[in-house]
């Protein structure tokens, strides 16, 4: 069913900056309890502020449908949403998608090229342990469970065996994926098309249960040209298991997490870039306390070592910062410091979202510590978005690695 058919209002909001929306107070209050954003009063009884957004996409509140526009141009955002470290090269058709498209739908265009390119020579196949009951030998005889369900009779048997099969859990993903998209109502009936056409190639996979984890598949040198399409299909994924856990109306809402893909992109290229020269990328390490009680849990998004020894530590800022924006808010440099101290390193880093901005020096001369803010631009190619993580990188190791 599409939009249309429910007669729903539609109103923009910006990620960036706020945004000025007609709700009721029953919507607000709807609004306000999914987490995603800051809603306040204005002077005018029907309109209110809508700051703070962590999520864009699309949300549906009653029968008012809210487009929530992200401050990345859509080509980065679904770029950065697809990137792998196994990727050789980026394909301009695999973002081909109308300017005027939503994220959903550029999205859904997205992971059917990807996933088209994936299966173009056949789903990928693998060994699955299976277990099964029956009257003629292939595989293992698995005696422990004979024993358990029918000890003393020899038949039938219990076996144990692998079975090459296409039921593996990229497919499984990708699928899960898939079938996602073709519930949700926003998408135009070409894209609808589409998807309902490729899933036909799934027919024997297995399903994923509803609101199961979404959990990415090792990576091996056998799932390479599968890596681009799985990612987009664990950010879409997480962004309808999300909303469906905030308690929306199934097929109606689509947000997505922009900073943890900014984030995971980001930690992706620095790790693709600095260990062939040697260092070690790790990221999101949940192990770090700073006090000596080991009470006060820190998580760093990037920490970067050599040879066993933390040279540097990056946070990913998803905010536009740089030009005018005067200096880093003093949360964010007071974390950079206590990420320093408890690292015992000199110089960490603070990686925003802006234009071409020339990093920034903020020097702690108390604890000899220099916290670093580099603004990291998301326009232009492909290409060029990857090369200036990279160049960004690069730099960020340049004295933390001197002897």
């Amino acid at each position: 069913m599409s939009w249309n058919a429910f007669d729903l209002r539609t109103q923009e909001v910006t990620e960036k900056g706020e945004s000025l929306v007609f709700l009721s107070a029953a919507q607000a209050a709807r609004l306000q309890e999914m987490k995603f954003c800051r809603v306040s009063p204005t002077s005018d009884i029907s309109v209110w502020r809508v700051t703070d957004v962590t999520r864009v996409g699309v949300v549906a509140i009653d029968n008012l449908r809210l487009v929530v526009h992200p401050k990345t141009p859509l080509r980065s955002l679904i770029f950065m949403a697809s990137h792998s470290g196994e990727q050789a090269e980026v394909r301009d058709r695999s973002f081909a998608f109308d300017a005027d498209q939503g994220l959903p739908a550029a999205l859904a265009s997205a992971l059917i090229d990807a996933a088209g390119q994936a299966t173009s020579r056949g789903l990928l196949k693998g060994y699955i342990a299976t277990e099964e009951t029956g009257v003629v030998i292939r595989g293992r005889w698995d005696i422990a469970r004979q024993l358990r369900s029918r000890p003393g009779i020899p038949i039938p048997v219990e076996l144990t065996y692998d079975d090459y099969t296409e039921d593996v859990s990229e497919n499984r993903l990708l699928k899960a994926a898939l079938r996602s998209l073709v519930r949700l109502e926003q998408l135009p009936p070409s894209v609808l098309d589409s998807l309902s056409s490729l899933l036909t190639l799934f027919i024997d996979v297995s399903d994923i249960g509803a609101g199961s984890p979404v959990k990415m598949p090792p990576e091996s040198r056998l799932n390479a040209h599968y890596q681009p399409a799985l990612r987009l299909a664990r950010w879409i994924l997480e962004a309808m298991s999300w909303a469906h856990a905030e308690g929306t109306r199934g097929g109606s809402t689509f947000l997505l997490n922009v900073a943890k893909v900014y984030e995971t992109f980001i930690g992706e290229v620095l790790r693709a870039t600095l260990h062939p020269a040697g260092f070690d990328v790790d990221l999101q390490v949940s192990d770090w306390r700073l006090d000596e009680a080991g009470e006060v849990k820190m998580r760093p998004d990037i920490v970067i070592s050599q040879h066993g020894r933390v040279v540097t530590v990056a946070d990913t800022k998803y905010k536009v910062w740089g030009g005018d924006a005067g200096s880093p808010p003093n949360a964010d440099v007071y974390q950079g410091l206590a990420y320093a101290v408890a690292a015992r390193v000199p110089e960490v880093h603070l990686l925003y979202v802006s234009g071409d901005v020339r990093p920034r020096r903020y020097e702690i001369s108390t604890t000899g510590t220099t916290v670093v803010a580099h603004a990291v631009d998301l326009s232009g190619t492909p290409h060029e978005l990857v090369a200036k993580v990279s160049e960004a990188g690069l730099a960020l190791v340049d004295r933390g690695s001197a002897p």
